[in-house]
């Protein structure tokens, strides 16, 4: 693991964070807690009716902002839109069987397995909002069976620029990018990079203006010294920092194709 001090722009934990925007709880509850199942965490209410699910897998945290809405809802294929498209967990082989019958409880099939170079098989399906899922189960099995790592995708129209901002601006590493998709890590979580032609839409923004795969989420000790330096390496700030109540101060800047990705800080 990855120590504190060693870590790009003040982040906390070698990990980054997920939020998505949601229209069912109950559904969302279903497929993340009882069939992956991830362990839950405190809801945080949110102003006009809204709340936060939130969930711990391994390390990493995805947030499920919950709200009414039933518009902008993430394009069927992967490659149908840019934007963050999908999500993969990666899994000790132990916990194959479990996750499949739990699926089949829910009614849903089992799912698809995708072609791979790799003795690490990855099945597609999708969680009852529409939301791509990716299961990838490692056959070398971690010492804590209940450890999960996460990997996020990206449909992105410049691989090489997208690349270059994840390592310029986050401090990612590159991992691979002889093939796509192209694979960038920090720490215990991995951004996949594939082309996606302009022609196509840009599902990106705030929570409350679309469904899907929202944010990227870094937590961080210091969001002023950050937006210093992702200033100084010319990025693009979305959202000058504010208080978040007395809870926290972020702030949002603009990625590839306008994904959005927050930093946030304790007060």
């Amino acid at each position: 693991m990855t120590m504190p001090a060693d870590l790009p722009l003040g982040l906390i934990h070698d990990h980054l964070n997920l939020v998505f925007s949601a229209s069912d709880g109950p559904s969302i509850e279903r497929f993340y807690g009882d069939i992956i199942g991830l362990r839950r965490i405190p809801n945080v209410p949110l102003p006009g009716g809204r709340y936060m699910l939130r969930y711990h897998g391994g390390a990493t945290e995805l947030k499920f902002i919950v709200t009414d809405q039933d518009s902008g809802r993430a394009a069927s294929g992967l490659t149908a839109a840019r934007g963050i498209r999908s999500l993969t967990f990666v899994l000790p082989e132990s916990r194959r069987q479990s996750v499949f019958s739990r699926l089949a409880v829910y009614g849903l099939p089992v799912p698809k397995a995708l072609p791979s170079n790799t003795e690490t098989t990855r099945y597609a399906l999708q969680d009852f909002e529409g939301n791509h899922i990716e299961l990838a189960f490692i056959t070398d099995e971690p010492t804590d069976p209940d450890i999960v790592r996460m990997e996020f995708g990206f449909g992105v129209s410049d691989l090489a620029a997208s690349g270059q901002f994840l390592q310029e601006m986050l401090g990612m590493s590159l991992g691979q990018n002889d093939a796509e998709p192209h694979q960038y890590i920090l720490g215990q979580s991995t951004i996949n990079l594939w082309q996606v032609p302009t022609s196509q839409p840009a599902i990106v923004g705030m929570p409350n203006e679309m469904l899907g795969m929202s944010l990227l989420q870094l937590v961080i000790r210091d969001v002023l010294e950050a937006r210093a330096l992702i200033v100084s390496r010319g990025g693009a700030i979305h959202t000058e920092p504010y208080n978040v109540g007395d809870l926290a101060v972020v702030m949002f800047i603009e990625g590839p194709d306008g994904i959005l990705i927050e930093f946030g800080a304790a007060l």
